[in-house]
């Protein structure tokens, strides 16, 4: 039996926004999160409603920011970089070369390289 649990984004959406009743609380459990103390789980739907949230209110890069700690990654790449470290994967076919540049958590490979 697991003993995860699922982090639903409105506790990172509680923690990084103004004061409220949440907000201590919601530190709190990404503080214990961060350390290990607690061990959450979440998907990549959790990113989109972060990044999507941040986006309509024109806080893009914040809405980064959160997802993934990298202000100049955009959002369909958080996604599909969130999969990839959800599955343990290290390595991304990609002719995009801002991958190298941005993502240091995945090696790029250059489909040319492949031939």
């Amino acid at each position: 039996m697991h003993n995860e649990l699922f982090l639903d984004v409105n506790v990172i959406m509680y923690a990084a926004g103004e004061s409220s009743e949440y907000k201590e609380s919601c530190v709190n459990v990404l503080h214990k999160v961060q350390r290990g103390d607690l061990k959450v789980a979440i998907d990549t739907e959790v990113l989109q409603e972060l990044l999507y949230r941040h986006h309509s209110l024109r806080l893009r890069e914040e809405g980064v920011k959160l997802a993934l700690y990298t202000p100049r990654l955009k959002p369909r790449d958080a996604l599909h970089l969130a999969v990839m470290l959800n599955n343990d994967i290290k390595k991304v076919i990609t002719v995009d070369q801002h991958f190298e540049k941005v993502i240091r958590e995945v090696e790029r490979i250059d489909p040319k390289s492949l031939i």
